[in-house]
């Protein structure tokens, strides 16, 4: 018999995990927790998402949480896989390693594995990142360069924004139905929307306060905390991905 309270499992573990990240803030040296939580995808809590992503692609497929036919059941999981790849690619900062693989004369490198985020070697008219909108419309760029950043954004946000678009009036609909697994995509996109606020508020307050986070030699608190954030919240993303995969097939078996 199904609980009429078991639609509060999600928002449950969505407190716990904040929790435990603003404990794990709070008792941690901003120094410490930036090294442990933020290495360009080589520290350990990085490391330690990346399987938590990877379980995804075959849960979703042993455990479909589709319905419909055949077809529509197979599309809806290949688009999963492909957001799930593609969150992988993004946390180990493998586009970044691909452009500049791709061209070296307008993305350079770093050192080591991990890719620069700058697009400013010699010659070139770039700033920034090149994953951004300045990029692709910059005449000096190349086109297979914008091609390739607008095919990293299509099979990333893209494919997630159109399954989101297939399925938001379901989703909505079982939210008002308190349906368990509804509750949990809605923790999932409630992860995302404090990833992004975390990994951009620091350049907004840079912006608007003149601030630098890197002018006293080291982490301070709240940049640590934005760190915290951020790279937290990318774990319970993969998380809440597996766990809305697990309620909605239990919801599905137990409809037939």
């Amino acid at each position: 018999m199904k609980s009429k309270f078991a639609w509060l499992a999600a928002p449950a573990v969505f407190a716990a995990l904040l929790t435990a990240l603003l404990v794990i803030w709070a008792v941690v040296n901003p120094e410490t927790l930036v090294a442990n939580f933020d290495a360009d995808g080589r520290s350990p809590f990085e490391l330690a998402t990346l399987p938590v992503f990877a379980a995804i692609v075959p849960m979703v497929w042993i455990c479909n949480p589709f319905g419909g036919s055949r077809t529509r059941r197979n599309l809806l999981c290949a688009m999963v896989t492909v957001v799930a790849l593609m969150a992988i690619v993004k946390e180990l900062d493998l586009h970044y390693l691909a452009l500049h693989w791709l061209y070296p004369d307008f993305v350079q490198e770093t050192g080591g594995l991990v890719p620069g985020k700058l697009v400013k070697p010699s010659g070139s008219p770039l700033t920034g990142t090149p994953f951004k909108m300045r990029v692709l419309t910059n005449a000096a760029v190349p086109l297979g360069m914008k091609a390739a950043i607008v095919g990293y954004f299509a099979a990333f946000f893209g494919v997630f924004a159109a399954g989101f678009a297939y399925l938001g009036a379901r989703w909505v609909k079982g939210v008002f139905r308190l349906e368990p697994a509804a509750w949990a995509w809605g923790c999932l996109g409630a992860s995302g929307v404090m990833v992004q606020v975390a990994d951009r508020l620091p350049a907004w307050l840079g912006h608007r306060f003149g601030l630098d986070k890197d002018a006293e030699g080291g982490a301070s608190a709240a940049s640590s905390l934005c760190t915290c954030l951020e790279e937290g919240g990318e774990m319970m993303l993969a998380i809440f991905a597996l766990l809305t995969i697990f309620l909605a097939h239990r919801a599905l078996k137990q409809e037939t």
